[in-house]
């Protein structure tokens, strides 16, 4: 007995993209649903040329160290609410942009936060940061 002849299938060599456009709407509507939309919190702050001054400097740059939980500023310890106090005594705003300079030091293992918490306490103030860096 005979079998009966199969016809064989014809490959054209067309890749067959009737459904991509399904595709992407479900990866768009997936995109949609997974994404969060978080607003960055963030802060400006103006940094300075980094040149030595020529002049001598009658008054003496305040000093911002920051070593792991505690806080320093002109080596006397503060909490971070009166960071903010002293630095809005000095009245930064209205001074000429060189007298603005605050010094902020940072040693190894200070939190995060509380680096952010200095640097937006100094520029809220009006103060300019220099970051004091190890060689």
């Amino acid at each position: 007995m005979r079998r009966p002849k199969q016809e064989k299938k014809h490959r054209n060599g067309t890749i067959p993209t009737d459904s991509f456009s399904d595709i992407a709407f479900l990866l768009i509507v997936y995109f949609l649903v997974a994404t969060t939309l978080v607003k960055v919190k963030t802060i400006t702050a103006d940094l300075p040329a980094g040149e030595k001054s020529t002049q001598a400097q009658s008054e003496k740059t305040p000093i911002i160290n920051l070593r792991g939980t505690e806080v320093f500023f002109n080596d006397k310890r503060v909490e971070m609410h009166e960071l903010n106090e002293r630095l809005a005594a000095l009245e930064l705003a209205s001074k000429e942009a060189d007298k603005r300079v605050i010094m902020l030091e940072s040693a190894k293992g200070t939190l995060y936060e509380n680096y952010f918490q200095a640097l937006a306490s100094i520029s809220a103030n009006g103060g300019v940061v220099a970051l004091v860096e190890e060689q």
